[in-house]
């Protein structure tokens, strides 16, 4: 368990940093879905490279179910929801809406996982995340309220929160059965192939030959994040003992490094009251989550 949150809290690291790097990658005229298509197919290829075996074919073949949900649901859905929900808000909203992945997973683990039921102090946790979320949606990085674009862009990044959850509960629940780094390779480069491809046919072909550097440097880095956080997780997800509610509570970091990184990084963005607010109030929630079995003892010790 414990080597299971090491890899879980390495691996929210590196996608607390990931937002401000797309943003910035879509901001050299670039479309969300060419972008995000030509960033996974180069991860998988880098993977496949490394984890290359014979048999592999009918290894994927054996478990097609869950390759299929990892492609289809984590990747397609899931990404194509999330760069576009990137691309319609602010890089520090963003973040801070990400940051609610754990709490959300924690209910989709109560309701698909079969060892992972809600308890009280999950509930009130929950609701509390639920406030910094309406605290967030009533405004802007700017401090003005939201219009139809940003809301879209939040809803759709809960959506892609829900596609991944869903596709995280199932690698929880097949442990063991494939390699997490080959696992990754896979849905990289499938799912990648396939949000190009429909990209192409909804956005049209946009070069990304002769782009200025920072283009290829938000490119790069964002490569590199690809190759290590989602085998970190997958590894995470695989460890003996790992709930995934517990796992997925470690992705606290996002909202506050990710929003941080977003106001310093990226020009126009910075801290408001009710960003800061909402950014509070979902960290206080996950500190409910993971103390309030301690504080019910403490209160009821004191009476």
């Amino acid at each position: 368990m414990k080597k299971g949150l090491l890899y879980a809290i390495l691996a929210s690291i590196l996608w607390a940093i990931v937002n401000p790097f797309i943003k910035q990658g879509l901001s050299y005229d670039f479309t969300p879905m060419n972008f995000a298509g030509i960033r996974f197919i180069s991860v998988g290829i880098i993977l496949f490279a490394y984890t290359w075996h014979k048999g592999m074919w009918r290894e994927i073949k054996q478990h097609s179910k869950l390759f299929l949900n990892l492609i289809c649901i984590n990747m397609f859905m899931g990404y194509t929801a999330f760069y576009f929900g990137v691309d319609f808000v602010s890089g520090a909203i963003s973040s801070i809406i990400m940051g609610m992945t754990p709490l959300i997973n924690v209910l989709l683990a109560h309701l698909l996982a079969s060892n992972d039921k809600l308890n009280a102090h999950k509930i009130i946790s929950l609701i509390v995340s639920l406030v910094g979320l309406l605290l967030i949606v009533g405004m802007g990085s700017d401090g003005e309220p939201l219009d139809w674009k940003g809301i879209t862009g939040i809803v759709l990044l809960l959506f892609s929160i829900i596609f991944q959850g869903y596709s995280a509960i199932s690698v929880s629940e097949d442990k063991g059965k494939v390699n997490p780094i080959f696992l990754n390779a896979v849905q990289m480069f499938f799912g990648g192939l396939l949000i190009y491809l429909v990209g192409l046919g909804t956005e049209g072909y946009h070069s990304f030959i002769g782009k200025p550097a920072g283009f290829y440097i938000s490119l790069g880095i964002l490569v590199f994040i690809s190759v290590f956080a989602f085998s970190f997780w997958f590894i995470a997800l695989q460890s003996k003992g790992a709930k995934v509610s517990d796992i997925n509570m470690c992705r606290l970091i996002n909202p506050i490094l990710g929003a941080m990184l977003s106001w310093t990084m990226l020009a126009g963005e910075y801290p408001t009251f009710s960003t800061v607010a909402g950014m509070l109030v979902i960290v206080s929630s996950l500190v409910i989550y993971f103390k309030g079995p301690e504080i019910a003892k403490h209160i009821h010790k004191n009476k």
